[in-house]
């Protein structure tokens, strides 16, 4: 029975070691990042993060780079250079070069869809530069460029503080009529390393503007909910109590944390395009850069009111904007399409309404609780 028991044990672990595609690793090169510019002659320049698993190497992490007609055939030129296979398989980040989105005539989906290797919760991304330089950036505090970009994305998109947008997130508004994708955009910072300044919108494949950080949360206040955020938001008031602000600031500013929020969207005109956009959100007040005693139920009204006065304006800006540069990041063209029945809705036909769609706004907010007062 021993016997029998030992060989069988045998005889499992050779018919598993049999079937098992040996890997070695320190024979890998690991791309976890790639960068994205538009090279010489119509090629595209791409700049890739390898990191070695080699306790040997002098450097955890080296930078290659190709140039090629493609994205698959960056690999390859690529791998003409290093002593060890690059492979895709660890990949967590893909950032765009401006100029190359400006053009639009990158096939972002079509690339990406071809390659069964890339993760869909792979991180897109935009840089207002160039994305070689992006990825050559050296900063002490940064060892390893493309684990900290990644890891900075997850921890901004999990709070909320940058739009998110993986592959199937991106590919998804891409592919919807009636709605554009957004993508973060990672700016270079000799100081901080990185920063998020913004967010990229798109018309089709192709860059036609940017937002700001502050028009970025208005953007998820519409598309998304937020459960735990935190804004500084400007007041323009014309009451005295809020006018003037303090010896330190003469701007009244409100800062506001732990936001929670909801938001509506309703097609009320078929004809002419015609939207209600109803958001909701609470929030804690920490502070308020005004000598108002917000103790008193009468004040505290008022500081409701002016910050979703203040609120409905910014987001009015930034329908605004977005109507002029013909991109629907809102996914209004989608809502017409899911209400009006046998629409036939395409994006070309859905392009002639949206920059002449009316949008009304309306916010309520409300403060749960207070904070500190200045």
């Amino acid at each position: 029975m021993k016997k029998k028991g030992w060989f069988c044990i045998s005889l499992s672990i050779l018919l598993l070691g049999g079937c098992a595609e040996p890997k070695v690793l320190d024979r890998l090169g690991l791309i976890t990042t790639v960068g994205y510019d538009l090279g010489k002659n119509g090629s595209i320049l791409g700049t890739m993060v390898e990191l070695k698993i080699d306790p040997n190497a002098p450097k955890d992490v080296v930078i290659v780079e190709s140039q090629s007609l493609t994205t698959r055939g960056i690999v390859t030129n690529a791998n003409k250079k290093t002593s060890r296979r690059l492979t895709s398989g660890q990949l967590r980040v893909i950032i765009y070069g401006e100029d190359m989105l400006k053009q639009g005539k990158t096939k972002i989906a079509q690339t990406l869809t071809s390659d069964p290797i890339i993760s869909d919760m792979t991180f897109l991304a935009m840089t207002d530069g160039k994305a070689r330089d992006l990825l050559h950036l050296k900063v002490e505090h940064i060892p390893d460029i493309g684990i900290h970009i990644f890891r900075f994305m997850e921890q901004n998109t999990q709070t909320k503080t940058m739009p998110s947008s993986t592959m199937q997130e991106v590919l998804h508004d891409h592919f919807t009529v009636g709605k554009e994708p957004v993508m973060p955009i990672i700016s270079k910072n000799k100081k901080e390393g990185i920063l998020f300044s913004g967010a990229a919108i798109f018309h089709g494949a192709k860059l036609v503007g940017k937002i700001n950080t502050d028009q970025s949360f208005y953007l998820g206040l519409i598309i998304d909910k937020y459960k735990s955020a935190s804004k500084d938001v400007l007041i323009e008031s014309a009451s005295p109590k809020l006018k003037e602000g303090n010896e330190r600031s003469h701007k009244t500013v409100a800062a506001l944390d732990s936001i929670q929020s909801r938001s509506d969207i309703k097609l009320i005109n078929k004809d002419k395009p015609e939207f209600d956009i109803d958001i909701k959100l609470s929030a804690r007040l920490l502070e308020v850069t005004s000598s108002i005693d917000i103790g008193n139920p009468q004040n505290m009204k008022l500081i409701e009111k002016e910050i979703a006065k203040s609120m409905k304006k910014d987001i009015e800006k930034l329908i605004s904007y977005c109507q002029s540069k013909n991109s629907d990041v809102f996914g209004l063209g989608d809502t017409y399409r899911s209400t009006v029945r046998h629409s036939n809705l395409t994006d070309e036909k859905w392009y002639k309404m949206y920059k002449n769609a009316k949008v009304n706004i309306k916010v309520d907010f409300s403060v749960i609780r207070t904070g500190l007062n200045e």
